[in-house]
């Protein structure tokens, strides 16, 4: 439960609730066109340029080619 006595917590509350309200207002543009979206992953793939994601993980044990890789893969 939010203290409204407290100034911090009134402050988050108001902040939390604008952006709620700026996000409600409107649909946002698609940042990407989905079917551009397909073409550029398809073609990465094609030229085996499918890099490691950020965190490190691997899906598939290292120097194997994409086109080695099992499909359940990718």
């Amino acid at each position: 439960m939010i203290d409204r006595h407290d100034p911090a917590e009134a402050r988050l509350a108001e902040l939390l609730g604008a952006w709620r309200r700026d996000v409600s207002e409107g649909p946002f543009p698609s940042l990407v066109d989905p079917d551009h979206a397909v073409d550029v992953v398809l073609e990465a793939k094609r030229r085996s340029r499918v890099h490691a994601p950020p965190d490190g993980t691997c899906t598939r044990p290292r120097n194997q080619g994409v086109r080695e890789a099992p499909n359940d893969v990718l």
